[in-house]
């Protein structure tokens, strides 16, 4: 019962979901059948345009025909009614219906060649990339290939084509579930979508409810994480019968058995205990963990080892490599099997941020005031005295066996890895550590890797986001320009 006292607690914590704009059935937007060229202004965007995704696009280099179809099409409010595979004498496409009398098709590469086309009106009249394709491909970028979506920002025909067929394949393995998440993702998720996207989500036979119910429970528990949490539940027979659900002494391991064997009780868990609360709870342990790694290096340098505390430099260094890295895995896995809420996916993003701004905090040599006897051979290095040497200016050398994640870039590299719209209101902050790396490196000393990859990540994203011309950019100045100045004002 304990582990339950703060379901009311939790309730109250659970992250807000992204807002639903109205769908707008049957409703006159004055635009017409999906013409585009009638009511649109003959003036080209100057900014990036944002589209539902969060992603930025520059019409810059378009006609100013196919920007304002560009412009209509990634800020419209389209939902799709259903996808389907169809076989022509083209060759095989999918086709992803619209509300509105339109169906964009992707055709199969390997059988048509790279291709898109769209029924509606305009496309038919014109041959031009229509707004219905422009909306679909926003989606699709988010939706499907984050990583790479947002690196051009490119919305040509050619583009859109090579980004279409490209998806081809990730279409085919998502295609049950994609009308529903693709919505979602434009924020058209409404309540009978709701439920339409848990009967996706939610798994059918009790073997694989068993995770997700631990997944569920874990919520309550104030330390535990979900696997973690699964260790006290033993795996339930398949004869086993209803009566034999009540486990003595523990309400969370009878809920536990009758949600894995009752899909009814497990979907009423699920409506109340969400994919984002269980994924919120989660990050918010991973969080905590991370500022107890600091608080046992802080435990440890002010009282020195002791029997259950012995976190120096290193393994403290290590601890918050490991945490990263389960953040980072846990988003991916989490966002691979249904949508996360805009809240929840930013607050990755604000961890990761938290933990990188508290290491460049910690620019110091932390044993030159201790008041206790500490051995340490002539030829330790100086990063073992000091957190952020050892994480972000001078980190070790790693051997070809250590794990990948164990030689990346400290935090930067996995923020480099996300869509921005999931980092941009962090600007600010990251702007401030980018500072406190460049303030801590000597002029003689070249800038330190993580320097250089945090200046170009947010000078990238500045000027997708901000610059609508080179001929207006300012750019920042960097740490060889700082050099320079000052060998100047020397000579």
């Amino acid at each position: 019962m304990n582990s339950f006292q703060n379901l009311s607690r939790a309730l109250e914590d659970m992250p807000t979901t992204r807002s639903r704009r109205a769908r707008g059935r049957g409703r006159s937007t004055g635009r017409g059948r999906g013409g585009a060229a009638s009511s649109q202004a003959n003036t080209t965007p100057v900014v990036p345009v944002q589209g539902h995704s969060g992603l930025f696009y520059n019409l810059q280099e378009m006609s100013p025909t196919s920007a304002a179809r560009a412009s209509q099409g990634i800020t419209a409010d389209f939902f799709v009614d259903r996808v389907r595979r169809h076989e022509s004498e083209r060759g095989a496409y999918f086709a992803f219906q619209l509300n509105r009398p339109a169906s964009v098709r992707i055709y199969n590469p390997i059988e048509e060649g790279q291709d898109i086309e769209c029924t509606c009106e305009d496309f038919q009249t014109t041959r031009a990339i229509c707004m219905h394709i422009y909306w679909l491909i926003d989606g699709l970028n988010a939706l499907l290939d984050t990583s790479t979506a947002s690196a051009s920002g490119r919305l040509g025909r050619t583009d859109i084509v090579t980004r279409a067929s490209a998806m081809y394949g990730l279409i085919g393995t998502q295609l049950p579930s994609l009308p529903t998440i693709l919505n979602a993702t434009h924020g058209e998720l409404a309540s009978d979508s709701d439920d339409a996207l848990e009967a996706i989500l939610s798994p059918t036979f009790p073997d694989a409810r068993a995770d997700q119910v631990c997944d569920m429970l874990s919520v309550f528990d104030p330390g535990r994480l979900p696997d973690e949490f699964g260790r006290d539940f033993a795996p339930v027979p398949s004869n086993e019968m209803p009566h034999n659900f009540y486990v003595p002494h523990s309400l969370a391991a009878t809920i536990y058995r009758l949600a894995v064997r009752d899909e009814s009780v497990f979907r009423r868990l699920r409506r109340v205990i969400t994919h984002d609360v269980c994924a919120n709870a989660h990050f918010s342990k991973l969080r905590a963990r991370a500022r107890e790694a600091f608080a046992r290096l802080d435990s440890y340098v002010e009282d020195g080892p002791t029997a259950d505390n012995n976190q120096d430099i290193p393994r403290c260094a290590s601890m918050l490599r490991s945490i990263v890295n389960e953040i980072c895995q846990t988003r991916n896995t989490r966002t691979s099997t249904g949508p996360l809420s805009t809240t929840v996916v930013m607050k990755v993003a604000e961890i990761l941020v938290e933990i990188l701004q508290e290491v460049c905090n910690r620019n110091e040599e932390v044993y030159y005031r201790i008041h206790w006897e500490r051995e340490a051979s002539e030829e330790e290095p100086e990063r073992n005295r000091n957190l952020y040497a050892y994480l972000i200016d001078d980190p070790p050398r790693f051997s070809a066996s250590t794990p990948s994640w164990m030689k990346e870039t400290f935090v930067i590299d996995r923020l480099r890895q996300m869509p921005a719209n999931e980092w941009r209101h962090l600007i600010e902050r990251l702007t401030t550590i980018l500072d406190q790396i460049r303030d801590g490196t000597l002029a003689e000393d070249a800038p330190p890797v993580a320097y250089t990859k945090l200046d170009r990540m947010i000078q990238d994203y500045t000027a997708e986001a901000f610059e609508p011309s080179s001929s207006s950019v300012q750019r920042r100045p960097t740490l060889g320009d700082q050099r320079e100045s000052q060998r100047r004002r020397l000579e």
